[in-house]
């Protein structure tokens, strides 16, 4: 199957832990721990993202990047950028997919960007600001 946003929302709505929203050109997805992913069907690719925390947050960021890439590797199924979502600039978590996966490859692909996110925050937390997690 090749996806678009219809058929990807019919899939997401399907799973019983997620609330589903169009956003724009983007699906929103939550699960039930509140945490906000949005994905973006494009002509080759999937993409899954999610905020982990504002980069006016963090204490240090030259210390921060630099762990984030000795890090990365721990959980690789997901990458971390920096994207400006309105006028701030915002870590954030994304994995990417074949528009060609199977249901359960992108089913497996937001559950693991959800998990991660958790993740994430536990191993980067000590340089954000007190309470910075999006």
């Amino acid at each position: 199957m090749i996806w678009s946003n219809e058929t990807l929302k019919v899939l997401a709505e399907s799973q019983p832990s997620w609330v589903v929203d169009a956003e724009g050109d983007c699906l929103r997805i939550s699960n039930d721990e509140g945490i906000d992913a949005f994905i973006y069907v494009g002509d080759r690719q999937i993409v899954a993202e999610t905020a982990l925390f504002p980069a006016a947050a963090v204490t240090d960021k030259a210390v921060l990047n630099d762990l984030i890439l000795r890090t990365h590797r721990l959980l690789p199924l997901t990458t971390i950028c920096i994207n400006k979502i309105g006028d701030q600039d915002y870590y954030t978590a994304f994995g990417s997919l074949s528009i060609d996966s199977k249901d359960s490859v992108i089913v497996e692909e937001i559950e693991t960007l959800f998990a991660n996110v958790d993740e994430f925050i536990e191993l980067y937390n000590e340089h954000l600001n007190e309470g910075a997690a999006a």
